[in-house]
């Protein structure tokens, strides 16, 4: 996980301790949730957006789209990494965090804060959860907005802009999302030439030498 200062105590024979303990324990509760985040990340650094713009082949004339689709096949992410990334990105999407575990995520987001700036955690954590209702987000999706909060302010969003803040660590999952299937509908696409063409196995031993 991205490092970031936490700051717990103003009494100084306890202040590195304290907060060196509450990194380690925001580390293990975090770094669990953040599997869909890197996954973004390589997408990103890849620059893997561009395939969004690539039109499936003509699969009418297999043969004269044959040297494009190897060049796909070799471009394009192994079927199983793609799978995998699907799946990573649909559990941060669709599933949903229960009470408890949005209370403890959201009263860690405020321990990365100086104490003070949030009077009454309880009442913010409660405001949160009352706000958010039937439209909590998953654990996943929770873990990335604290963290990109955690990166960029230096004060605690008000549960307004916590909100937004939600909206946009999900959207980000939602554009990988569709990043990874239309990579997977462009390999199916790619396969299928292949397949056709009779050159599928010599393509596939290519990729795993």
């Amino acid at each position: 996980m991205e490092e970031f200062t936490l700051i717990l105590s103003d009494e100084r024979g306890r202040r590195t301790l304290t907060s060196r303990h509450q990194a380690n324990r925001a580390r293990a509760l975090f770094e669990p949730l953040l599997t869909h985040q890197r996954i973004l990340r390589q997408i990103i650094d890849a620059q893997l957006g561009e395939w969004l713009c690539a039109k499936l082949l003509d699969l009418r004339n297999p043969n004269a789209m044959r040297e494009r689709a190897l060049i796909r096949f070799q471009q394009l992410p192994e079927r199983e990494t793609l799978h995998t990334w699907d799946d990573e990105l649909h559990r941060a999407l669709d599933g949903k965090a229960d009470e408890h575990t949005l209370s403890v995520l959201l009263a860690t987001m405020l321990d990365g804060f100086p104490r003070g700036m949030v009077p009454n955690v309880r009442t913010y954590v409660e405001g949160a959860l009352l706000v958010m209702g039937d439209d909590a987000h998953s654990p996943e999706i929770t873990a990335a907005t604290i963290l990109r909060i955690w990166r960029k302010d230096r004060y605690p969003p008000t549960i307004a802009e916590l909100r937004d803040e939600f909206d946009y660590a999900r959207q980000g999952a939602v554009n990988a999302r569709r990043v990874v299937a239309k990579m997977i509908a462009l390999l199916d696409n790619a396969e299928e030439i292949l397949v056709a063409t009779g050159d599928f196995d010599e393509a596939r031993k290519g990729i795993r030498s």
